[in-house]
């Protein structure tokens, strides 16, 4: 198949009356090609742009988050932290922090196994998730510890978050490893 583009001209005399017409024809079949190839090529070149750009949303979560609870990890924890205590202190805002286990983890873990362990750790980080604030961080900070700072919090608010989260997890938390 050949692709043209047609131009046509009148011919005109001194007394602009037309007395004919020129027509060309130029073959374009080739650029048509080009363009269509490059068309292509700018569709293929956004489709990777996208996969990379999902790819390395992926492994920003992978290096800041730990997989298992989806909690921070304590490096991602420390970074965005040291940003925070740096807006508090300007702002000289309060700023509060929790410390949090998971008491005879250790016993647990070996006396029902790493996978129930396992369990109990996403229970037990659901429960804190769901309670918690927007801004606020949670880290997990070790094996069964975590951290979470609560941003605009006074000490009163912090231990009210603190024994509602702690309400919360001995009524959820429990519940949820016996249900899966």
């Amino acid at each position: 198949m050949i692709k043209a583009v047609v131009n046509c001209t009148p011919i005109q005399d001194a007394a602009n009356h037309v007395r004919g017409c020129l027509v060309t024809f130029d073959n374009v079949t080739e650029i048509d090609r080009i363009n269509k190839k490059l068309i292509s090529t700018m569709e293929e070149l956004s489709r990777s742009q996208e996969e990379i750009e999902k790819q390395n949303r992926e492994l920003r979560k992978l290096a800041t988050h730990d997989p298992l609870t989806n909690c921070l990890n304590r490096r991602a924890f420390f970074e965005q932290a040291g940003q925070i205590f740096e807006g508090v202190i300007e702002t000289k805002r309060p700023l509060s922090c929790i410390m949090t286990d998971i008491d005879h983890f250790k016993l647990f873990n070996d006396r029902y196994g790493h996978a129930v362990g396992d369990k109990v750790l996403i229970a037990f980080s659901r429960t804190l998730f769901s309670g918690l604030r927007a801004d606020d961080l949670l880290a997990r900070y070790g094996g069964e510890e975590f951290c979470i700072l609560l941003q605009d919090a006074a000490p009163e608010l912090a231990f009210s978050i603190a024994e509602r989260l702690r309400a919360e997890v001995e009524l959820h938390a429990g519940a949820s490893i016996r249900s899966t």
